[in-house]
């Protein structure tokens, strides 16, 4: 359309009246548009400002999530082909905690204090026994080291079954499962909504269920690799009495008797004053001690008269001290006693670096190169009362029911497999009532007293039966006994231990395995973390 028709058009519509209600129609369809650009810049910044709310909620948890991956796949070491995340580290590190908080050695001797839990350990001075080429300053050192060193015999071991097909069965995984299994009933019971969650809160960040499972499952493995190694090795019969000639009579028993006198300041005042004694004075007593004091005769008789001549001078009496191991004798006169040439009733004056003087008597000395011994037993139990303790009447009815065995043994066919059969049915002893109450290679010492001794009589005769009291911290009762023979050599056990021993710690410090602690990104301390806060939950 021209310029000129569009002229003449509107002058139309102006004389007919058109025009007008054109533009208001205009007028109203642009302000609707208007209204829309409005509406839609409305709802946009509604929303804009809906989803920077949600992204503010999300940021703290994004950040935990990121902070928990930390902790379960961050490397906190690295032992061989195997990474350890932090969590890892600090669930064993709260198990090593958990065994050593039992070790009332490490508590009396070496000061650990378990009060504040395995978040307070490393500000605990370690007072233990330093490795060669280890520094440990703390309790926390020493766990994580002993963590550190477990996970690489660990390795050491899962390398040997790689090498030697050794796997686990299917019962022993599903014992593995079983155990792992109580994690998820905790987790329901405690209202938790995954078990996972439940780990990282109770038992270290970032722990989860597989990560225990796999765990158990490569301590299992290693265990089961670790007897089938020790079950291959081998040793001549040379080469395990020279091992038990090297010990130096560090595995044999020593008895003897001492009587000391000490140096003492003088103390209390008036009546009460009692002098002092110097150390000449002290040596000057044991010389008259033992001046006056003859050996002969047996070794009971060598004692009561030692003794009797302390308590007749000197009003005290001498210290017994009975079948010590040689590797725990005291320092000042071990080489004394472990001497050869030593006999019953030599004795010795010793004196300390603090002038302190002893009397010492050699009274015996039991090497370990005697027959063990071969045994059967049924054991019957007294009946404990509510205070624990047994009454002369539960143990009278112990002993008739020992009795009442041992009849019907001597009553059939006086074979072993005939007592074993009545082990397994009536014994109480947990430790040998399914393999017909056998005990072999025992050694002296190793059982209650008359246990012990009925073994170790003079004369003792295979098939040979008895009835034994006995008792401990856990039981008392009678003993139906049946003698099999005599084990092996004591000395021989001895050293074939020993040559196992070395050869198993040779074996798991193999050196191609090594140790390196990782730094894990955006934690400066993961595995204390990690384990604070287990320690918290």
């Amino acid at each position: 359309m021209s310029a000129s028709t569009q002229k003449k058009t509107r002058a139309a519509e102006m004389e007919a009246g058109t025009y007008k209600k054109q533009t208001a129609q205009r007028e109203r369809d642009e302000k609707k548009a208007k209204d829309r650009r409005t509406m839609i810049l409305c709802v946009t910044a509604v929303v804009v400002i809906v989803l920077a709310a949600i992204l503010l909620n999300l940021i703290p948890d994004m950040q935990a999530k990121k902070e928990l991956r930390q902790y379960s796949d961050g490397v906190a070491v690295t032992i061989g082909d195997r990474s350890y995340s932090p969590a890892e580290i600090s669930y064993l590190y709260a198990n090593q905690f958990s065994t050593l908080a039992n070790n009332m050695y490490a508590i009396y001797f070496y000061g650990l204090d378990t009060s504040k839990g395995a978040s307070g350990l490393g500000s605990q001075a370690y007072l233990g026994p330093q490795e060669e080429g280890k520094t440990l300053n703390t309790w926390r050192d020493y766990i994580l080291d002993s963590v550190y060193t477990q996970l690489k015999q660990t390795q050491v071991l899962l390398n040997y079954a790689k090498a030697n097909g050794i796997t686990l069965d299917e019962t022993e995984l599903q014992d593995i499962e079983n155990d792992v299994g109580t994690y998820k009933a905790y987790a329901s019971t405690y209202g938790y909504p995954s078990v996972d969650q439940f780990l990282s809160a109770n038992l270290g960040k970032g722990l989860t269920l597989d990560m225990i499972r796999t765990l158990e499952q490569e301590s299992a493995l290693a265990q089961k690799a670790y007897n089938a190694y020790q079950n291959s090795l081998s040793f001549s019969d040379e080469e395990i009495k020279a091992e038990y000639a090297s010990f130096n009579g560090d595995q044999d028993t020593y008895s003897y008797a001492y009587y000391e006198a000490s140096v003492s300041e003088p103390s209390g005042e008036g009546e009460s004053a009692v002098p002092g004694k110097t150390a000449e004075e002290c040596e000057a007593e044991i010389d008259a001690v033992i001046a006056s004091y003859k050996d002969g005769g047996d070794v009971e008789d060598l004692y009561e008269r030692f003794n009797g001549y302390i308590e007749a001078e000197l009003g005290s009496s001498a210290n017994r001290s009975t079948d010590n191991s040689g590797s725990y004798l005291p320092e000042l006169y071990a080489d004394w006693l472990k001497d050869e040439a030593r006999k019953p009733g030599d004795v010795e004056k010793f004196v300390d670096e603090d002038g302190c003087c002893l009397a010492v008597l050699f009274l015996d000395h039991t090497d370990m190169n005697y027959a063990t011994a071969n045994v059967r037993h049924i054991l019957v139990k007294a009946v404990a009362g509510e205070d624990g303790t047994y009454s002369d009447e539960a143990k009278a009815a112990a002993k008739a029911s020992a009795e009442e065995i041992l009849e019907t043994y001597l009553a059939g066919t006086h074979t072993e497999a005939a007592f074993a059969a009545l082990a397994e049915q009536y014994s109480e002893d947990g430790g040998s009532n399914t393999n017909g109450g056998l005990y072999e290679n025992v050694y002296k010492g190793q059982m209650v007293t008359e246990f012990n001794d009925f073994l170790f009589a003079e004369g003792r005769q295979v098939g040979d039966t008895g009835i034994v009291y006995g008792e401990s911290s856990s039981y008392a009762g009678y003993h139906v006994m049946y003698y099999v023979g005599e084990g092996r050599l004591y000395s021989d056990i001895l050293g074939e231990n020993s040559l196992i021993s070395k050869a198993l710690t040779e074996f798991l410090a193999d050196p191609s395995v090594t140790i390196t602690v990782g730094a894990n990104e955006g934690l400066v301390d993961p595995v204390t973390e990690a384990v604070e806060t287990a320690a918290e939950g």
